[in-house]
């Protein structure tokens, strides 16, 4: 009878818009739209009574229904405005995730999420998932947080719902359904709904939001807080408790690592203390949680679990994911040292002892996880290459901060020159050395990652992997331009940077985040391939304070910055060289989307009469924007040195790395 029902549910307003036009049948799947026609094409679907109401942003006259076959937009207008919708009544959740089935498109999105996308590879149990899925009882939140994610990297969902603003638009798109879901269901929070807030988080962080990611961080923490004392009281003895528990200690693990990145500031207190994880166990392996086989492993601080029944009970190794937790600590502590240190309390001991806990992680390492050449083709092979390659790249980067801050200390006391570094210790030779070949395994891992990446979806890397990218790159031109290297690695660094610049833009047109990231790679690179041959230096402009509150954070103009352009004669090799990188205007790009003038004594103001331009704004589609060119000569590299190296004292770097905004 009810497929009677649904074979001859022709709504009293008839046909819809579309199927009216392609005279075509329209069939609505019990009675509720999208007909099957509009969800197969993944359209809108409205009735003729709707169309007026439906072009101007506004809800029908008639009860709300869900839009594109998606669960759980119930009163989501067309606007994209990030207010909740008042609602008379919220549905439960098992009518949430049942009121409408994804097509089949939304579908292996969403699958492709889960089993291929950090961080819901790692985090999220893949089984369980995938089978809610397909019979359609994934809660709406977990939906739409995935549909987040999944936006960003497929061609479609970019073409559908960015429109002009690319793929952050398209992420957009169901963050908004997201969020209004997860608040609808505040008193009462489920595991789906801190998993899908965690996928928000990134997203905001993305798109350069830096204040609204770190307000949604504090939430997830405690959201995960009351979940796990109601949580305590339930469902014990279920045979999947093992994987429930370990569900939420790994969404726990989470919510750790996006704090160890999202707090990498003066300022910024973080939101999951020491006492919440304590005696929390890192993850245990993906074959065991994908299984449901109960083990122990051991805490972050290397103690036994307390639900270890016995201290005879064996206690398995470190799980995949439970590594990153580890590379996370590392790199975090690192990110301590450089916010706290000054030039008169730097220390070398302290180095030291950072790099041995990276090195103690690393030695930690299975030995299928172990850096080796070769390595992550396995992996790529295997499925598991975004993960070896995130760990490694958070070990690299902390590997090349450290020794940058070593260098940094050095080159910036009085009295160096190149002399000096002619007669420097050997062990400052080494530090250059192991940047060297950090940033060279981070370039090595991104290129594996592109050469074997899936042709029906955007490569789009986790903004850790990219931030590592830059890092690296800029760490190598900087030693370069610096003088700090031996003359036959010149060509390696050029290499090196060149690899980063394309992976970087493409970057910024999937992150909003990395677009200061690529132009500011993009200075550096024009100065390092025309080195000092034009012996021309620049007319810089007044040097603009760091900004180091949270409210400096703009969502609205995340890349204003100005550029040098040269003047030169030879317009030809102007055109060869700029393929890859946007047009300059006079002054120097800092990292965190200001611009600042590489003052010297001669040059510390502008000429009479200077007026800044107006800074170029993001293109629509989220891409690096353009601007128009303007007079202006090139940097030498003493000059982009200098500015560099007060970027990282004022850390600049770590303020890109957070949203602009600290």
């Amino acid at each position: 009878m009810a497929s009677v029902v649904r074979g001859t549910s022709l709504r009293a307003g008839g046909a819809c818009v579309r199927c009216r036009k392609g005279k075509t049948k329209c069939v609505y799947e019990n009675g509720r739209a999208p007909c099957r026609n509009c969800a197969k094409g993944m359209h809108e679907c409205y009735l003729p009574s709707e169309s007026m109401a439906h072009h101007h942003g506004q809800s029908p006259a008639r009860p709300p229904r869900p839009r594109e076959s998606l669960p759980g937009e119930r009163s989501v207008s067309a606007t994209s405005d990030r207010q909740p919708v008042s609602t008379g009544t919220v549905l439960p959740r098992n009518m949430q995730s049942n009121s409408e089935k994804l097509n089949p498109e939304l579908l292996t999105e969403c699958e492709r999420v889960i089993s291929k996308t950090i961080p819901s590879c790692v985090a999220f149990h893949k089984p369980s998932f995938l089978q809610k899925l397909k019979n359609s009882t994934l809660e709406a939140s977990i939906v739409n947080g995935l549909l987040t994610c999944a936006a960003r990297s497929s061609p479609a969902l970019i073409r559908r719902y960015g429109g002009q603003g690319g793929a952050s638009a398209a992420a957009e798109h169901f963050a908004v359904k997201a969020i209004n879901i997860i608040m609808q269901n505040l008193d009462n929070p489920s595991l789906a709904d801190i998993q899908a807030l965690c996928l928000l988080i990134i997203h905001e962080w993305g798109n350069r939001n830096a204040v609204r990611a770190y307000i949604y961080l504090g939430q997830a923490a405690r959201m995960a807080q009351m979940y796990r004392i109601i949580a305590v009281h339930q469902n014990r003895g279920d045979p999947d408790q093992f994987i429930k528990d370990e569900s939420f200690r790994r969404t726990l693990w989470l919510i750790y690592v996006l704090d160890c990145f999202l707090t990498s500031s003066p300022g910024r207190q973080p939101a999951v203390s020491h006492h919440d994880i304590k005696d929390v166990p890192l993850p245990c392996l993906d074959m065991s949680f994908n299984f449901g086989t109960p083990v122990y492993v051991r805490t972050l601080a290397g103690g036994p679990p307390p639900t270890l029944p016995d201290p005879s009970t064996p206690m398995t190794e470190v799980g995949e994911f439970g590594h990153i937790v580890m590379a996370t600590q590392a790199w975090r502590n690192v990110i301590e040292m450089l916010t706290t240190v000054t030039s008169a309390t730097f220390s070398e001991e302290e180095c030291a002892s950072l790099e041995a806990g990276i090195e103690a992680v690393r030695s930690s390492l299975p030995p299928h996880f172990m850096d080796k050449p070769g390595q992550i083709n396995l992996h790529i092979t295997m499925g598991s290459g975004f993960t070896y390659a995130m760990l490694h790249c958070l070990l690299h980067c902390a590997t090349i901060m450290v020794n940058r801050r070593r260098l940094l200390h050095l080159v910036t006391t009085d009295g160096f020159n190149h002399e000096t570094w002619r007669m420097v210790p050997h062990v400052h030779l080494q530090t250059v050395d192991r940047v060297f070949a950090a940033a060279h395994s981070v370039v090595s891992l991104l290129l594996a990652l592109e050469a074997n990446a899936d042709k029906d979806a955007v490569l789009n890397f986790p903004l850790v992997m990219l931030f590592s990218c830059f890092t690296a790159c800029s760490t190598v031109a900087w030693f370069s331009l610096k003088g700090l290297t031996p003359g036959d690695v010149n060509e390696t660094a050029e290499s090196i940077v060149r690899d980063g610049m394309r992976f970087l833009q493409d970057g910024a047109n999937i992150w909003i985040l990395a677009v200061p990231w690529y132009r500011h790679l993009s200075v550096m690179n024009k100065v390092l391939r025309n080195g000092d041959r034009t012996l021309q230096r620049a007319q810089p402009e007044p040097t603009i304070p760091s900004i180091k509150e949270d409210t400096a954070s703009q969502p609205d103009n995340p890349d204003s910055m100005d550029y040098e352009r040269p003047q030169s004669a030879n317009t030809q090799e102007q055109a060869d060289g700029r393929g890859s990188e946007p047009p300059r205007k006079s002054g120097f790009t800092t990292i965190n989307g200001g611009s600042a003038g590489a003052s010297t004594p001669a040059t510390a103001s502008p000429p009479p009469g200077q007026t800044k331009a107006d800074s170029p704004a993001p293109s629509s589609s989220g891409q690096a924007a353009e601007s128009a060119p303007a007079s202006g000569n090139d940097m030498t590299a003493a000059e982009l040195c200098v500015a560099f190296e007060r970027q990282l004292l004022e850390l600049d770097d770590l303020a890109a790395f957070m949203g602009g905004g600290v």
